[in-house]
C-alpha cells in the first residue's frame, strides 16, 4: 500500500475492527441458529461446537496474539482459519448435503474487508479443497446421487462466489489505491499552497533584500528541515549573494566565479532545472570550498526564473548528507517560484536605486566641474591653478589621489606642479612625449601591472589614469589619477575637465605673454615705458600714503654711436643686451630696471635712498665699463643721475630731478655717476659746476 505510516495503520486498524466484528457476528450466527427449534440435534451440536470454535479464535487472534505477528499475511491466515472452521460447520451438519452451507462462503465474503485479492483468493482456495475434499468423501462413501449432485451444483456456486467476491476485492482495492494516490496528490498540493501562499505573505512585509533571504529560510527551513539557505543573485556568474543560517544572521558572500561549468550552480543556471546533491563528498565537481563552507554536506540548487530568464538561483543546504525526495525538490521549486518575483523586483529596486546613486554622483561630478570654472579663474599663477585643478579632480571624482603636470613653455619637460590626496610622487618627465598619454592623445589607463603599455614613470603602480590637456592642439600639461573601487571615472567628464584646464593654462600663458610683451622692450628684456609709468605710480602712492622712499637712476649710454658706426648695428644691440643682463645681475631683485628710449635707460629702486641708489648706479656702472674692456667691439660706459623723493614732491618731480643730474653727468665728462644731494651741496657752496660723483 502507497501512502504514509499513519494513514496505514489506521487503515490495518479498520480490517482489524471488521474482521473482528465479523468474526464474532458469524458466531453468534451459528449460536441464534442452534436455537431454533427446527434444528435437528446433530445440527445443533456442529452449530454450537463451530461457534465456539470461531469465539475461541476472534478471542486468541485479536486479544492475545500480537497484532504484528504475521505481519501483512495476518489479515489473510485469520481468514483461512475461519475458512477452516466454517468448513468444519460443513463436516459436522451433514456434509455437502449441509442446510448451512451459506454459511460456508461466509469467510470468503468477509475477505472483502481486507481489500486484498490476495486473502480472498488463498481463502478461496482453502474453501474449494475443503469442499472437494468433503464431496470425494461423500462419493467415496456411496453418498446418494442426488447429494453428489447438490455437492456439484455448489462446487460451482462456490467457486463463482470466490470469483465475483475477488473481483470485488480487486475493484475495491485498485479503487481505494486511486483515491489514496490522489489523497495524497492534494495532499502534497495543498501543502505546496501552502508553502507559496506562507512564503508570498512573508514576502509581502519584507523591505530589504536581507529580510527577503531571511524570510526565504525561514519557509525552506519549516518545509524542508534545511540547516542554511544561500541566495546568489548576482549575473551573469551568480558568484555573490547572500546566506543566512539557524543563527538568523545575513551574511554576504563571494563563491569562486571561475568555477568549472559541471559544477551544481553552472548547471541550475544553465539548463534552467533544480540540481540535487545527496552527499557533497562524492560531487566531484564541487569545489573543496562549497564542501567545507558552513557544512555544506547536500543541498538543492534551485534556479529562480523570472519571465523566462534567470535572474538569481537559491541553494538549500543539509549539515548531513541526505537523498532529497521528488516531493521535497517540488517544495524547493515551489518556494523559489514563489520567491522569484520578489528577488526580481528587489533587484531591479536595488539596479534602480544603484543608477540612482550614480547619477547623484555624476550630477555632482558635473557640479564640482562647473565650479572647476569659477575656481580656476580665481588662481593668480601656475602653481595655484595646477593645485585647484587637482583638489577639484580628486573632489569631483572621488579620488584618492590626483597630480597635475604641465610642460613647461619651451615645451622640454613635464613636471608636477599641483597634487591633492596621497598622491605619488611623479617625476619630472624629460620630453613630454614620453608620456603614453600625451603620445596618444586621448585617455589612457592602467589597471595592472601585466598591461601591454604602462607610463615608463609609475612602474610601481598598478592602476591609474592620464588624461592629456591640451589647448589648440597643443599639449601643455597631463593629469594623473590614481582612482579606487569608489572612484566615479566618467571618460566624457574627466575629457570636458581636463579641457578647462588646459584652456585655463593656456589663457593664463597668451595673457601672460601679451602682458610681457606689452610690458617688456623687445632687445634688452627690460621693461618698457609703459610699466614704467604703473610701478612708478604705485612707488609713489606707498611713498605718499606710507612713507616708503623710492629713488630713481636715469641712465644714458656713453659710446654707443661710436660702436654702431664702427661694428654694426649688431654689435650695439649686444652692447645695449650686456648693459640690460649687468643691470640685471647688479641691481636688487625689487629694482625695476626700464628702457625708456634708444639708449636711456631707468631704474626705479623701492625703499632706498640717495646714498644706496648711488651706490648701485656706481656699480653699474663700474661693471659695464669692465665689460667693455674685455670686449672692445662692445665697449661702451654709462652716465647716471640719480634723485630720491621726498614730501611734498610728485613722481614727476623726482623723474625730472633724475634726468637733471642725468645731465649734470654728461656735462661732467660723462662715465660717472651724479647724484641729487651731492649738487645740493656743490651749489650751496659756490655756485659752481658740480665735481664728478
Amino acid at each position: 500500500m502507497v501512502g504514509d505510516p499513519r494513514s496505514r495503520a489506521s487503515y490495518e486498524r479498520r480490517i482489524r475492527i471488521a474482521s473482528e466484528a465479523a468474526s464474532w457476528g458469524i458466531g453468534a450466527a451459528l449460536l441464534g441458529t442452534a436455537a431454533l427449534p427446527t434444528t435437528d440435534q446433530a445440527s445443533r451440536i456442529g452449530l454450537v461446537a463451530s461457534s465456539l470454535l470461531l469465539f475461541l479464535f476472534a478471542t486468541l487472534w485479536f486479544h492475545v496474539f500480537p497484532d504484528n505477528w504475521l505481519g501483512k499475511s495476518r489479515f489473510a491466515v485469520g481468514a483461512a482459519i475461519t475458512q477452516v472452521i466454517a468448513a468444519i460447520l460443513l463436516v459436522l451438519t451433514g456434509g455437502i448435503d449441509s442446510r448451512y452451507f451459506p454459511y460456508y462462503v461466509l469467510p470468503i465474503l468477509a475477505t472483502v474487508f481486507g481489500m486484498r485479492i490476495s486473502g480472498t483468493l488463498f481463502t478461496g482456495t482453502i474453501a474449494v479443497v475443503a469442499y472437494v475434499a468433503t464431496l470425494v468423501a461423500e462419493v467415496f462413501f456411496g453418498g446418494e446421487r442426488g447429494q453428489i449432485d447438490v455437492g456439484v451444483i455448489r462446487l460451482f456456486a462456490l467457486v463463482s462466489v470466490i470469483a465475483m467476491t475477488a473481483l470485488i476485492s480487486r475493484t475495491i482495492q485498485e479503487t481505494r489505491f486511486t483515491l489514496r494516490q490522489r489523497t495524497e496528490e492534494l495532499a502534497t498540493q495543498n501543502a505546496e499552497l501552502s508553502v507559496a501562499r506562507n512564503t508570498a505573505l512573508g514576502l509581502a512585509r519584507v523591505s530589504e533584500l536581507h529580510e527577503l533571504v531571511r524570510v526565504v529560510y525561514e519557509s525552506a527551513k519549516n518545509a524542508l528541515a534545511i540547516d542554511r539557505l544561500y541566495l546568489f543573485a548576482s549575473k551573469p556568474d551568480f558568484a555573490d549573494g547572500y546566506t543566512v543560517g539557524p543563527d538568523g544572521v545575513t551574511l554576504e558572500f563571494h563563491a569562486d566565479p571561475t568555477l568549472p561549468e559541471d559544477t551544481p550552480r553552472r548547471r541550475a543556471v544553465r539548463e534552467k532545472r533544480t540540481v540535487a546533491v545527496n552527499d557533497a563528498r562524492d560531487d566531484k565537481a564541487a569545489p573543496d570550498r562549497t564542501r567545507e563552507h558552513q557544512h555544506f554536506a547536500a543541498g538543492l540548487f534551485v534556479p529562480l526564473v523570472h519571465r523566462s530568464d534567470v535572474i538569481g538561483l537559491i541553494a538549500v543546504s543539509s549539515h548531513e548528507k541526505r537523498e532529497w525526495t521528488a516531493h521535497e525538490i517540488r517544495v524547493a521549486e515551489v518556494i523559489a517560484d514563489a520567491s522569484a518575483a520578489a528577488v526580481a523586483s528587489f533587484l531591479a529596486f536595488e539596479e534602480v536605486r544603484g543608477q540612482s546613486d550614480r547619477l547623484e554622483a555624476r550630477m555632482k561630478v558635473l557640479e564640482s566641474m562647473d565650479n572647476l570654472v569659477d575656481a580656476l579663474a580665481l588662481t593668480t599663477d601656475e602653481a595655484s591653478l595646477a593645485q585647484t585643478a587637482a583638489r577639484s579632480l580628486q573632489q569631483g571624482f572621488h579620488l584618492p589621489a590626483a597630480t597635475v603636470l604641465f610642460t613647461d613653455p619651451s615645451v622640454a619637460i613635464l613636471e608636477p606642479v599641483g597634487t591633492a590626496g596621497r598622491a605619488s610622487p611623479h617625476p619630472v618627465v624629460n620630453g613630454p612625449t614620453s608620456c603614453p598619454a600625451i603620445r596618444s592623445g586621448r585617455f589612457f589607463e592602467v589597471k595592472s601591472a601585466d598591461d601591454a603599455v604602462v607610463c615608463p614613470y609609475m612602474p610601481f603602480r598598478s592602476h591609474y589614469s592620464c588624461v592629456p590637456l591640451v589647448a589648440g592642439g597643443d599639449t601643455v600639461g597631463a593629469l594623473f589619477l590614481e582612482p579606487d573601487r569608489d572612484s566615479i571615472l566618467d571618460v566624457a567628464v574627466l575629457r570636458a575637465a581636463a579641457d578647462r584646464v588646459a584652456l585655463s593654462l593656456a589663457t593664463r600663458r597668451v595673457l601672460e605673454t601679451a602682458q610681457r610683451q606689452a610690458t617688456t622692450d623687445g632687445l634688452t628684456g627690460l621693461h618698457n615705458r609703459h610699466f614704467l609709468a604703473e610701478q612708478l605710480r604705485l612707488m609713489h602712492s606707498l611713498a605718499v600714503r606710507h612713507g616708503q622712499p623710492y629713488s630713481v637712476v636715469a641712465m644714458d649710454v656713453d659710446g654707443l654711436k661710436n660702436v654702431n658706426d664702427t661694428y654694426g648695428h649688431e654689435q650695439g644691440d649686444l652692447a645695449l643686451r650686456g648693459l640690460a643682463n649687468t643691470m640685471r645681475k647688479t641691481l636688487r631683485a625689487s629694482d625695476v630696471g626700464v628702457r625708456t628710449g634708444g639708449d636711456e635707460f631707468l631704474v626705479l629702486m623701492p625703499q632706498s635712498g640717495l646714498e644706496e641708489s648711488r651706490i648701485a648706479a656706481e656699480r653699474v656702472r663700474e661693471a659695464v665699463e669692465l665689460q667693455g674692456r674685455a670686449d672692445p667691439k662692445i665697449a661702451i660706459t654709462v652716465s647716471a643721475g640719480v634723485a630720491a623723493w621726498r614730501p611734498g614732491r610728485t613722481s614727476e618731480q623726482v623723474l625730472e630731478a633724475a634726468d637733471a643730474m642725468l645731465y649734470a653727468a654728461k656735462r661732467a665728462g660723462k662715465d660717472r655717476v651724479v647724484a641729487e644731494q651731492r649738487v645740493a651741496e656743490a651749489a650751496g657752496a659756490g655756485g659752481q659746476n658740480p665735481p664728478p660723483a
